[in-house]
């Protein structure tokens, strides 16, 4: 699988903190498992966020943060060596994402609902098109901390596989209207949008993400990439079983609980309620 430098992926969400621990060998890096909603359907998004705690900054035993984060699904071409520093009972493939955090703030209500779409903004290389479905993937490849390549490699094993799609709404239809279709293959492009679902395949008794299906909700087209995509080659049926590790989180969204007793926020931002999106697991 050919790197592209001119490639990244990042993830905006509200994600529930728990099960923070210190990096070995790392004395103010933490490693957090942070579970991201992803609809009543739908098995939550579980991330090893990683983050340079350089003003030995207090955190919550389990709370709610609005996280921006460099993120790479944990997928097949990535699943040994990732330092993670595991749990008891985790295991490397329970993880769908591991990134590195840019900012994680407090929200500054009391009583937020983690029931936020997660965001993502993706700049890649079409690596195919689904005329007739309307849809395109992308392999966005990047550097993420936890899965550094070894010294003598030259590949970047971190990877954000994605699936778009357009919604069908009035904005969308006239742009799509027409013969052919605007994206194509090879083409350089940045799309902002909400994850909606994923697709996984069995891997033994677990399900690994496949590719995670987004909502399209702009896109920018930048010409030709200086290094084309070769795609990814994973394959598989999908499923929405979540895998055993993550019984050993605390927090459960099907009935919020443990909540977040924290009542002081650390900065200020406007109240807002939970997302109602359409999501679909496949």
């Amino acid at each position: 699988m050919t790197n592209s430098s001119t490639s990244s992926a990042t993830i905006i969400a509200v994600a529930v903190f728990e099960n923070g621990r210190v990096a070995e060998g790392q004395g103010m890096t933490l490693i957090f498992d942070a579970q991201i909603y992803l609809g009543e359907d739908c098995p939550p998004l579980l991330a090893a966020l990683r983050y340079f705690n350089s003003t030995n900054r207090a955190f919550d035993e389990i709370g709610f943060y609005f996280v921006i984060a460099k993120a790479s699904p944990m997928v097949a071409k990535m699943e040994s060596g990732a330092r993670l520093g595991l749990l008891p009972g985790m295991e490397e493939m329970d993880y769908d994402i591991v990134g590195d955090i840019i900012r994680a703030r407090l929200p500054s209500f009391q009583s937020i609902e983690p029931t936020f779409t997660p965001y993502v903004e993706i700049c890649g290389t079409v690596s195919t098109v689904d005329d007739l479905a309307r849809s395109f993937c992308i392999d966005a490849h990047q550097y993420v901390t936890a899965l550094k390549p070894e010294p003598s490699s030259t590949n970047f094993r971190s990877l954000m596989p994605v699936e778009c799609t357009f919604p069908d709404t009035a904005r969308w239809k006239k742009s799509l209207s027409g013969k052919r279709f605007i994206v194509q293959p090879n083409r350089y492009v940045s799309i902002g949008g909400f994850i909606i679902g994923r697709k996984t395949f069995k891997a033994g008794d677990k399900n690994e993400t496949e590719r995670f299906r987004i909502e399209v909700d702009s896109i920018t087209f930048l010409g030709r990439p200086v290094v084309a995509s070769t795609g990814s080659s994973l394959h598989g049926a999908t499923s929405t079983t979540p895998t055993p590790g993550r019984s050993k989180l605390k927090f459960s969204f099907s009935d919020r609980t443990p909540l977040n007793k924290r009542s002081l926020p650390d900065d200020n931002s406007e109240d807002g309620t939970p997302s109602k999106r359409s999501r679909t697991c496949q």
